[in-house]
């Protein structure tokens, strides 16, 4: 079936979708500034959490940022004390970056907040079919738009719970 979209269905997926991202970046806004970060910081922190020790390249890549914005963010993160940078032993120009115990200490304040979207998505699960194609169409829709290895990185950090869990990866070596 061939999905042929006019003008108004096009207003219509365009503006529910943006008021739902909106209703969960204001969730994710709120537990960020809460305690003291932006959500890109707070992103940041995350990707690194699960990274363990990963390259700017790659936070740029899982992050679905610009090299230049993940450099901007890993300074603001560094002068907060929150993540360190180390050269990599034989080649200087690449860079890790690491948590600090205090930056692993927000990261993990931050997923006691409380997000009033997945209060609401688990109403829903009523129709347990509904999560499941739900999930299914993110998969396939991340995968046309950002490709298999962000999807893949999805499913497998999906799984890290603590630090006891970092073994269960393949972490980047210096």
């Amino acid at each position: 079936m061939i999905f042929f979209m006019n003008d108004v269905s096009l207003h219509a997926l365009i503006n529910h979708w943006r008021g739902m991202y909106k209703a969960l970046e204001h969730d994710w806004q709120t537990s960020a500034k809460d305690l003291g970060l932006t959500t890109a910081e707070q992103h940041m922190l995350w990707i690194i959490h699960f990274e363990k020790e990963v390259t700017m390249t790659r936070i740029a890549e899982v992050g679905l940022w610009d090299i230049s914005t993940v450099v901007q963010v890993a300074n603001r993160l560094k002068k907060k004390g929150y993540i360190q940078t180390l050269k990599h032993d034989n080649d200087r120009r690449i860079s890790y970056c690491i948590l600090t115990n205090e930056g692993d200490a927000i990261r993990a304040e931050s997923a006691k907040y409380h997000y009033k979207t997945l209060d609401y998505l688990s109403t829903l699960n009523e129709d347990s079919n509904f999560i499941e194609t739900l999930s299914s169409f993110q998969k396939k829709f991340n995968e046309h738009f950002h490709g298999r290895d962000f999807v893949e990185w999805i499913e497998r950090t999906s799984k890290i719970q603590g630090p006891e869990d970092h073994d269960k990866k393949t972490s980047t070596t210096r």
